[in-house]
C-alpha cells in the first residue's frame, strides 16, 4: 500500500573522527607553546579535551532526538496515508471524495494539532477543480508536497514553518481523481527537540563544570611531585640544596625523585670541589686571589675599612732552582703556617685590647711566592706597620725543609681604602707599587703606597719607556772594570758592564734599570748589545796589539737561547778576534737549574776556546757532582762572601773552602769586590788567582781602561827589564 512512498529525513551529522583528530592536533600544538607550568598545560589539555568530548556528546544526543522526531513524523505520515487509502478504497468511486472529505473533517476535529484537513478534486485534464485555503497556498512546503502527489502519483509529505504538510493521491479505477491534504502541527515534536537538545546542554555543562575542577585537583595532585622536583632544580641552580624531594614513591616519579638526589649530591661534591679549587690555594690551603677579590669588594660595599698588605718573598725561587719544586713547595706551606700563625697572635692581641671592635683578617696566596693580606677594620697606618713588621721578622727565622735550612725574606706593600682606592684592584694595584718601592729601597722591609705622581710605579713607567728609546738611540755604553793577578798585580782583563748614558739625568747604573729591562723583556737586547760593543772593543784593541781578556755577562733567558752558542760565535767571528779574548760569565743558579742541558749548551763554546766562567758562585746551591761535568774555566767568588772574609769567620771559611775546592778542581778563581788590602793578602794566601774590586779600579770607560792597560804593561815591561839586567849583572859577576 506504501509501495514509493518517500519521506524526506534530516542529513545525517558530520564525522566528528577527522575533526577530533584535527582539533586535538591544534590543541597540542597551542599547548607546546603556551609559556605555562605543567600542571597548568596539562589542565588546560584535559579542559579541551573534555570540552570535545562533551561537544561530540551534545551532537550525537541531538541528532538522536533529530532522528526520533523523524521518525515520529514518518509515523504521523503513514497514519494519514493509511487513514486515506483505507477509506477511499471502502468508498463508492461517485462519493471517495467526499466521504474522505469528512473523514479528514473528523481527524481534524478530534487533533488540535491539525491545522488543515481537505481533498482536491482533479479533473480529467490534471486541474484541480477546488483551490487551496489562503494559507495553505502562502506556504511553499505545502505546495512542493501537492506537487510531488500530484506528478509523482505517491504521498509526499513535506516540513515548513511548524507544520508538516501531507499530500496523498486519491484514484479511482487507476485515476487520480484528487489529492488529500493534511497539515499537523510539528510544535509538540520540536518542543520535545529542544527540551531534549537542552538537557543535553545542561548536563554537558554540569559535567564539564564538575569534571573540570576534580581534574584540575587531580592534576595537580599528580604533578606535586614534579613541581617540586622544578624547584630543586631552580634552588640548586641558585646555589641551595635544602629542598625536599619525594624518594619514598614507587612509581617512576619515585625513581625520577632519586636519581635527582643522586644527580644532586654529586653536584655539590663538584661544586665544593670546584668552590675548593676557584676560592682556596692548593698547596697552602689559604684563600686564594679570586676570595681575596670577593671578601675585599663585600667589605668595601659594607662600608667597611679595609686594609690590603702585598708580601712578595725574596730567595724561595732559588729554592725552587737549587732544591727542586718539591722543596720549595714545602717552604711556601712552611712559610704560609709561620704566617698564619703570626697573624692569629696579632688579631688576638688586637681584639684583647679592643673588645668591642670586630676585626677579622683574611690570609691569601696570590701565587708562587706572593702573600696577600685584608685587614677589615678601622686601623691606622702605626697599627698595620707594627703588624708588617711582625710579618716581616717572622720570616727572618730559617725553615728547616726536608733536611735543609732554608732562609726567606719578605717584602710588603700596604695600601688602605678609600685613601688608596675603593676597589680590589685599585688597592692591589697600589699595594704592588708600594712593594716595588720597597724592594727598590732594600728588601726585607715594608713601604705604604705612594699617592702622588712621584711613587715607584710611575719612576718605573717612566724608566722602562725611556730605556726602550735608549736601545733605539744607542745610548748604552759598555765600561771596563779590571781583573788583575793577585800575584803580580798585573791587568789580564776587564769585566764588561753596561752604563746608560741619559739625555738629561746623565750617567745611570745598572742597579736603576737592569730589573725593569728583565721584567719588560728588554734585557737580552742589551746583552746582545753588550756583547757585540765587548767584541767590537776587543777588535780594536787587537789591532793595537792589547790583548785584554773582556768578560760579558748573559742573562738566564739569553742563555737559555737555543742558538746562543751560535749567536756568540757567529759575533766573535764578525769581530775578527780569537775566541779565547771573550770569556762569557753565566750565574750560579741558571748553572744549576739544568746542569745536563747547560753543559750540552754551552760545549759548543768551549769547543770553540771561549772561556766560560760561573759568576757569583756560593750563593746557589751547587751541586760538586755537576759542577765537575760543567764546561767552564773560571769560577767568580760572589762578592758578598769576599766584602766579609776579612771580618767573619762564617764568610771566611766559605771563601777558604771554595779555593781549596777549585784548586782540587783545577778551576782559576776571581774575587768579586776586593777592596781592602786586607782582603788581598787573605786571598792571595788562600790561592786564589784573579780579583777585581775597587782596590785595583773602578768601571771605566774603553779609553781610560786602555790607558791603564798600557799603562801597566809598560811598568810590567820596565820591570822585567830591571830583573833581567839585574840578573845578568849577578851572574857576570
Amino acid at each position: 500500500m506504501l509501495a514509493g512512498f518517500r519521506v524526506p529525513t534530516a542529513a545525517p551529522p558530520r564525522s566528528i573522527s577527522a575533526l577530533d583528530i584535527e582539533l586535538i592536533g591544534w590543541l597540542r600544538r597551542l599547548n607546546t607553546q603556551l609559556p605555562l607550568g605543567l600542571a597548568a598545560r596539562f589542565t588546560l589539555f584535559v579542559a579541551a579535551l573534555l570540552l570535545v568530548l562533551t561537544a561530540a556528546f551534545v551532537t550525537i544526543n541531538n541528532s538522536e532526538a533529530e532522528r526520533a522526531a523523524n521518525s515520529a513524523f514518518d509515523e504521523k505520515t503513514r497514519q494519514i496515508v493509511a487513514v486515506v487509502e483505507s477509506v477511499a478504497g471502502d468508498m463508492p468511486s461517485d462519493r471517495r471524495l467526499s466521504d474522505l472529505q469528512v473523514v479528514l473533517d473528523r481527524i481534524a476535529a478530534a487533533s488540535e494539532n491539525t491545522r488543515y484537513a481537505y481533498t482536491v478534486e482533479v479533473d480529467a485534464a490534471g486541474a484541480a477543480r477546488n483551490s487551496d485555503p489562503e494559507s495553505v497556498l502562502r506556504d511553499p512546503m505545502a505546495s512542493i508536497a501537492f506537487l510531488e502527489a500530484f506528478s509523482g502519483g505517491v504521498a509526499s509529505s513535506r516540513r515548513g514553518d511548524g507544520v508538516l504538510h501531507i499530500a496523498v493521491p486519491v484514484r479511482s479505477e487507476g485515476s487520480l481523481i484528487g489529492i488529500a491534504r493534511v497539515g499537523l502541527s510539528t510544535r509538540p515534536i520540536d518542543e520535545a527537540i529542544s527540551s531534549a537538545v537542552s538537557r543535553n546542554i545542561v548536563l554537558a555543562l554540569v559535567f564539564v563544570m564538575l569534571a573540570l575542577p576534580l581534574c584540575a585537583f587531580f592534576i595537580n595532585y599528580l604533578t606535586a611531585p614534579v613541581r617540586r622536583l622544578t624547584l630543586a632544580t631552580r634552588r640548586l641552580a641558585a646555589g641551595n640544596f635544602s629542598v625536599p624531594v619525594p624518594e619514598s614513591r614507587k612509581d617512576e616519579l619515585g625513581e625520577l625523585s632519586r636519581s635527582f638526589v643522586a644527580m644532586t649530591k654529586s653536584i655539590v661534591d663538584s661544586f665544593e670541589a670546584v668552590q675548593k679549587l676557584t676560592m682556596t690555594d692548593g698547596a697552602s690551603g689559604l684563600a686564594n686571589r679570586e676570595q681575596m677579590r670577593r671578601y675585599t669588594q663585600s667589605v668595601l660595599e659594607r662600608g667597611g675599612k679595609a686594609s690590603l698588605l702585598y708580601l712578595d718573598l725574596d730567595r724561595i725561587k732559588r729554592v725552587n732552582e737549587a732544591l727542586g719544586i718539591d722543596v720549595g713547595d714545602l717552604a711556601i706551606i712552611g712559610v704560609a703556617e709561620r704566617l698564619k700563625a703570626v697573624t692569629a697572635e696579632a688579631l688576638g692581641m688586637y681584639l684583647k685590647q679592643h673588645p668591642g671592635d670586630d676585626c677579622d683578617v683574611l690570609m691569601a696566596r696570590l701565587g708562587g711566592d706572593e702573600f696577600g693580606f685584608v685587614v677589615s677594620c678601622n686601623v691606622n697606618e702605626e697599627c698595620i706597620g707594627q703588624y708588617a713588621a711582625r710579618l716581616i721578622t717572622a720570616l727572618a727565622r730559617p725553615f728547616e725543609i726536608s733536611g735543609h735550612s732554608v732562609s726567606v725574606t719578605g717584602s710588603i706593600g700596604i695600601a688602605m681604602a678609600p685613601e688608596d682606592g675603593m676597589d680590589f684592584a685599585t688597592l692591589l694595584r697600589s699595594a704592588a707599587n708600594a712593594l716595588a718601592d720597597a724592594k727598590s729601597q732594600g728588601r726585607a722591609t715594608y713601604k705604604f703606597s705612594a699617592r702622588d705622581m712621584k711613587s715607584y710605579a710611575y719612576r718605573r713607567l717612566m724608566i722602562e719607556q725611556e730605556l726602550r728609546t735608549a736601545v733605539e738611540k744607542n745610548q748604552l755604553e759598555v765600561y771596563y772594570q779590571p781583573q788583575v793577578a793577585l800575584t803580580d798585580g798585573a791587568i789580564v782583563g776587564a769585566e764588561a758592564l753596561v752604563r746608560w748614558r741619559h739625555p738629561t739625568r746623565g750617567l745611570i747604573g745598572p742597579t736603576d734599570f737592569i730589573a725593569i729591562a728583565e721584567e719588560s723583556g728588554i734585557l737580552d737586547t742589551i746583552g746582545t748589545h753588550v756583547l757585540r760593543e765587548s767584541c767590537r772593543q776587543a777588535s780594536v784593541w787587537y789591532m793595537k796589539g792589547l790583548t785584554p781578556k773582556i768578560s760579558v755577562n748573559v742573562s738566564a733567558s739569553q742563555c737559555q737561547q737555543p742558538s746562543f752558542a751560535s749567536d756568540v760565535l757567529k759575533t766573535i767571528e764578525e769581530a775578527g778576534i780569537p775566541p779565547s779574548a771573550i770569556e762569557i760569565e753565566i750565574t750560579e743558579t741558571v748553572a744549576m737549574l739544568d746542569p745536563r742541558t747547560t753543559a750540552r749548551d754551552l760545549a759548543p763554546l768551549r769547543a770553540a776556546g771561549v772561556r766560560l766562567a760561573i759568576d757569583d758562585f756560593g750563593t746557589g746551591y751547587s751541586n760538586l757532582a755537576s759542577l765537575t761535568r760543567m764546561p767552564v774555566d773560571v769560577l767568580k767568588i760572589d762578592r758578598s762572601f769576599v766584602s766579609e772574609c776579612v771580618r767573619d769567620g762564617s764568610a771566611r771559611v766559605v771563601v777558604a773552602t771554595i779555593l781549596t775546592m777549585t784548586q782540587n778542581l783545577g778551576f782559576e778563581t776571581v774575587a768579586e769586590g776586593v777592596e781592602s788590602a786586607a782582603q788581598r793578602e787573605f786571598l792571595l794566601a788562600q790561592g786564589c788567582t784573579y780579583a777585581q774590586g775597587y782596590l785595583f779600579g773602578k768601571p771605566m770607560p774603553a779609553a781610560e781602561f786602555e790607558e791603564l792597560y798600557s799603562a801597566k804593561r809598560r811598568a810590567g815591561a820596565r820591570d822585567l827589564i830591571s830583573h833581567i839586567r839585574r840578573t845578568a849583572g849577578t851572574r857576570a859577576e
